[in-house]
C-alpha cells in the first residue's frame, strides 16, 4: 500500500498545492478546517470525518467510518434523531440542526458536551449525502452562564439597594426630624446663657443632621434611577436652566448663563434637569470666591448631545477626575463643606442610563473646571 501523502508539506508550498488535483486540494482544506466535519450517507452511516472531528469526539477516523451518526450523541437523543434525519432527507436544505433546542455530543470517553450543528446536503455521484459542520460551544455556554449569574446578582443587589433606600427614607427620616427639632428647641432654651463654644457645637450638630438627611435623600434618588417610566418630549434646555437658577437662587455674585441659545432635545425632562441642577449646584458650592460664573453649552449632532458645564473656580487635580464620580467621595472635608458625596454619582448614573459618558476637563493651576457629558436622544 502506498504511504499516505504528507498534507503538511504540500500545504506549505503554494506551487505544489496548485499542481495537485482539485480533489486533493479539497481534502487538504477539509483536514485543515477548524470545524469538525462529518459526512454521512443516505442510510445515516458515517463515511468521512476530518482531523478536528477526531479531536472533538476522541475517536480515530477508522473507528467512526460506517458507524451510525447517532453514535456521536447521548443515548437519550438517538431515537428522536433517526426521525429527524428522515425528515431532513425528505426536505434537503442547508440549515442549523435542532434550532431552539439544546444539542449534545458524546465523546468516546462517555463525556457529553454542548454543540451546534450545521447541515448541508451534497450530491455525490448521484447520491445525496449530508455534510455536518460541528462546533463545540462549551466555552460559549460557560460564558453565557457566567453572564446570567452576573445579571441575577446585579438584579439582587439592585433590589437590596432599593429596599435599603426605602427603609432609610421612611424609617430613619422621622427620628432625624425629631433630632433636628430637639436641637432647635435646645438652642432656643439656652440661647441667652450658652457659651460661644456651646452655640458652635449645636450648629455643628445641626449641620450633621442636615447632612444625614441629604444622604438619605441622595441614596433614595440613586436607587430609583431607571425605575420610573416617563415619556419622551421636546425639552427646552434654556427654560430648564432658568428653572434651575430659580430653585438654586445662587449668591448675588454668581452668574449662571447658557452659551447662546441651546437647541431642543428630545428626552426625559426630569433626568436632564437633575443632572444639570447637580452640576450647576456643584460648581457654586465648590467655588473658592464670593463671585463666579457658570456657563452651560450644548451641541447636538446625529442624535447625540454634548453638554459642557464650565465654571471659573479653583479647578480639580487630574488625579481626582475619576474619584469625584464615586459615591460618598468628596474632595473637601465635610466639616468645611456640607456634602453627601452622592450628587455626582447620581449624575454619572443618570448620564449612563441615557447612553452617555461623563468626564472632567481641568488642569490646575489654571482656573476653571468643565464637566462634559454626552446624552443620546431615543432612536424610536
Amino acid at each position: 500500500m502506498d504511504p499516505e501523502p504528507d498534507h503538511r508539506s504540500e500545504a506549505a508550498d503554494p506551487n505544489i498545492l496548485q499542481s495537485l488535483p482539485a480533489e486533493h486540494r479539497f481534502a487538504l482544506v477539509v483536514e485543515a478546517s477548524p470545524t469538525a466535519l462529518v459526512l454521512a450517507g443516505p442510510a445515516g452511516l458515517i463515511e468521512m470525518v476530518n482531523r478536528q472531528a477526531e479531536r472533538m469526539f476522541g475517536y480515530d477516523r477508522a473507528e467512526l467510518v460506517n458507524q451510525p451518526l447517532e453514535s456521536l450523541m447521548p443515548a437519550r437523543f438517538r431515537h428522536g434523531h433517526v426521525l429527524l434525519r428522515h425528515h431532513f432527507a425528505a426536505d434537503m436544505s442547508s440549515r442549523l440542526m435542532g434550532e431552539g433546542r439544546d444539542l449534545f455530543g458524546l465523546r468516546k470517553d462517555g463525556t457529553e458536551f454542548p454543540l451546534e450543528i450545521g447541515l448541508n446536503p451534497i450530491d455525490f455521484e448521484g447520491e445525496t449525502m449530508v455534510l455536518a459542520g460541528i462546533i463545540d460551544i462549551t466555552a460559549r455556554r460557560r460564558s453565557e452562564f457566567e453572564k446570567e449569574q452576573q445579571r441575577r446578582e446585579l438584579e439582587r443587589s439592585n433590589a437590596d439597594l432599593e429596599e435599603f433606600a426605602y427603609v432609610a427614607s421612611h424609617d430613619l427620616k422621622a427620628p432625624l426630624r425629631a433630632i433636628s427639632h430637639l436641637v432647635e428647641w435646645i438652642s432656643e432654651d439656652i440661647e441667652v446663657t450658652a457659651s460661644t463654644e456651646t452655640i458652635d457645637n449645636l450648629k455643628l450638630l445641626r449641620g450633621r443632621v442636615v447632612r444625614l438627611q441629604s444622604l438619605l435623600d441622595g441614596l433614595l434618588a440613586y436607587a430609583r434611577i431607571g425605575k420610573a417610566r416617563v415619556s419622551y418630549e421636546q425639552v427646552d434646555l434654556n427654560q430648564v436652566v432658568r428653572d434651575i437658577v430659580a430653585v438654586l437662587s445662587p449668591p448675588a455674585g454668581f452668574e449662571v448663563d447658557c452659551d447662546g441659545t441651546l437647541p431642543l432635545l428630545r428626552t426625559h425632562r426630569t433626568p436632564i434637569l437633575v443632572v444639570l441642577q447637580n452640576l450647576i449646584a456643584n460648581g457654586i458650592k465648590h467655588h473658592d470666591h464670593n463671585e463666579g460664573r457658570i456657563t452651560i453649552a450644548m451641541k447636538l449632532v446625529n442624535g447625540v448631545a454634548e453638554f459642557r458645564v464650565s465654571d471659573d473656580g479653583p479647578g480639580i487635580e487630574p488625579r481626582f477626575h475619576e474619584r469625584i464620580f464615586v459615591i460618598f467621595q468628596t474632595l473637601s472635608s465635610r466639616d468645611e463643606l456640607e456634602s453627601s458625596g452622592i450628587g455626582l454619582a447620581i449624575v454619572k448614573k443618570r448620564v449612563e442610563a441615557h447612553g452617555g459618558h461623563i468626564w472632567v476637563e481641568s488642569a490646575p493651576p489654571a482656573r476653571g473646571t468643565t464637566i462634559v457629558f454626552t446624552w443620546k436622544e431615543p432612536t424610536a
